[in-house]
């Protein structure tokens, strides 16, 4: 059926239009009060249509609609179809699955803390943060002043030490009563929704009824916890004398990509901003890429206030309000001087800041990207073919005088690290332990074990000279894996190729012999950091650890009850019994 024929049958009702390509894959979705009069504007000559839609248009072969019962209902399937599809002519929030939200259990003891996810479990959310760093700063902050337990623990064993206390009075420590839990927990829903004077206000009547009924020390917890706030909130900036709640959107625009800054404004105060990226063809209208955005972000958003600053002014924009919030009317609007318009354009400069970073990871990308390509062809590797991603793997043995003996894989993809896919390895090898039965140990579990669950590499690098490259070169035969290795030498810089005699020596100024060395430094630091963490728990480890039937559970409850090896001996038979029973009370005093 003709493109003609298609738009012949149209409905003219509210709805969802699909365009696809020959190969049947998604190239636009968009929303309409009237299927059949918004898509035949695409197709009329002289269409006024923004560039990358005048290119979109030609490769349309089917057009596919979802007709719904009103303009809202179409919105709000755009939204989602975009979201799951993200079709290449349309503006999609980049990464917008991997922004960070704050969660508040449902349950007696709530626990706070971050997830990528919201599901539909009557938690409370809050949300989303562009910046992860930022989102565990606040939660360590909260925690200091308001205690409360986070993702791991359990309800039940919980123990907060007392806000007068240092980390080396841990033996003073006591749980909370339920109530002063709760109100922790809503001091901290408080927190994040921006109501810091709420906050102030039950602090401060907590304090005075704990002093006149002589509770001291309590008084003494309101009095820090409140100053704690205080002080926070000194360093928040006023913006506005009124104590206005509101958003400001910014939008900062380049060839391809644009990035969008919300300030969040709460009380007057300017609480904080997140920053997205979106990206789109480089002709999106400013329009459709703010249109957009306010779909994808406030689709999730958590806290939505009633009124939302925008740039520019948006023909449906009342339909966009009803869908963000339903329950609770909102409102757009543009602002033109004073305030809102300074944070409007502040927004903006911050957007850019964000681009210009984009642009010097996409330098550093390009220039990493170069400098392995020049690798692969100074050791005879062909490159794979775009767009195919080229996966280096590195590895390093760290024996350290015969103990604890560790090896580690570092991972780079197209010449930059990819930290989550570094892997760490506790040697098995049997007696005195060496590098080559070592590097022979590594390779075999891994290629060995792991061979279905990991990627294969397109190149593996030794840290060490002829003989690790030997080590290699075997176990890898023996395993029947087809993949070039070499070895990089420290003390030369000598490059090893497995049947050449002679190394190779790249020039000190060649970007290839930089990327490498970053390679094997890069691994021998993993290593040397995962050999660290176990010497250092080996030298935590306490007669505790030796006493059957005291597993980590119970250690963990006698130095919170006692403090130390010492305060455990000083203890009565009544209060051991107490924290593990009078079964084990045997075993303890036996070893102790």
């Amino acid at each position: 059926m003709t493109i003609n024929e298609q738009l012949k049958m149209l409905p003219l009702l509210p709805g969802v239009y699909i365009y696809k390509d020959k190969q049947g894959g998604i190239l636009y979705v968009g929303k309409a009060k009237s299927l059949r009069t918004r898509v035949q504007s695409y197709f009329r000559e002289n269409a006024a249509l923004e560039l990358s839609k005048q290119e979109m248009v030609k490769h349309i072969v089917t057009i596919e609609t979802i007709t719904v019962d009103s303009e809202t209902e179409a919105l709000i399937l755009e939204a989602n179809l975009i979201r799951k599809h993200q079709p290449p002519y349309n503006v999609v929030l980049r990464d917008d699955k991997y922004y960070l939200f704050i969660k508040i259990t449902n349950e007696e003891y709530q626990r706070v803390f971050p997830v990528r996810k919201i599901k539909s479990d009557n938690a409370r959310y809050f949300g989303p943060y562009s910046s992860a760093r930022s989102v565990r700063q606040t939660l360590k902050l909260l925690r200091r002043v308001f205690p409360h337990q986070g993702e791991k623990e359990s309800p039940r064993e919980v123990v907060f030490p007392h806000p007068l206390f240092t980390q080396s009075d841990i033996g003073q420590a006591h749980k909370l009563p339920l109530a002063d839990y709760n109100a922790n927990i809503q001091n901290i829903i408080h927190f994040l929704k921006g109501q810091r004077q709420e906050i102030v206000n039950v602090l401060q009547r907590g304090m005075k009824q704990a002093s006149a009924a002589g509770q001291y020390e309590r008084a003494a917890i309101f009095r820090d916890q409140l100053m704690a706030i205080e002080r926070l909130e000194g360093d928040q900036k006023v913006y506005l004398p009124r104590k206005e709640t509101f958003d400001v959107v910014s939008i900062a625009r380049r060839a391809g990509k644009s990035a969008a800054n919300v300030f969040q404004v709460r009380e007057g105060k300017l609480l904080g901003k997140q920053t997205f990226l979106l990206q789109h063809r480089s002709a999106a209208s400013p329009e459709d890429t703010l249109r957009q955005f306010l779909l994808q972000y406030y689709r999730v958003a958590q806290d939505i206030p009633k009124l939302i600053f925008i740039p520019l002014s948006l023909v449906d924009q009342d339909t966009i309000a009803t869908f963000i919030n339903q329950k609770e009317p909102i409102s757009f609007a543009v602002p033109v001087r004073g305030k809102k318009k300074q944070l409007l354009e502040l927004g903006v400069r911050n957007a850019d800041m964000l681009l210009d970073e984009q642009d010097a990871v996409f330098e550093s990308q390009t220039k990493a990207r170069l400098a392995l390509d020049e690798l692969l062809t100074a050791i005879g590797v062909p490159t794979p073919p775009a767009p195919a991603s080229i996966r280096v793997e590195i590895y390093d043995i760290s024996n350290i005088q015969g103990t604890l003996a560790t090896a580690s894989m570092a991972v780079f993809e197209d010449g930059l690290p990819s930290p989550s896919k570094y892997r760490k390895f506790r040697m098995r090898v049997e007696g005195k332990p060496n590098d080559f039965a070592m590097l022979q140990e590594t390779l075999g579990r891994r290629f060995g074990n792991h061979q279905k669950d990991w990627p294969m590499p397109h190149l593996v690098i030794i840290d060490g000279g002829k003989g690790q490259l030997s080590s290699a070169v075997k176990i890898l035969r023996a395993l029947s894996i087809a993949v070039p290795v070499i070895s990089i030498a420290k003390q030369e810089e000598e490059i090893f190729v497995p049947g050449n005699s002679a190394s190779i020596r790249l020039p000190h100024t060649s970007p290839a012999l930089h990327l490498i060395q970053r390679m094997r430094d890069e691994a021998h630091r993993f290593t040397i950091t995962y050999h660290r963490l176990l010497r250092s728990k080996e030298q935590r480890r306490s007669l505790l650890d030796e006493i059957p039937g005291i597993g980590p559970s119970t250690k963990k409850k006698l130095l919170a009850r006692f403090g130390s090896l010492k305060g455990i001996r000083a203890a009565s038979d009544e209060e051991l019994a107490e924290v593990i029973g009078k079964a084990r009370l045997g075993k303890i005093r036996d070893y102790l």
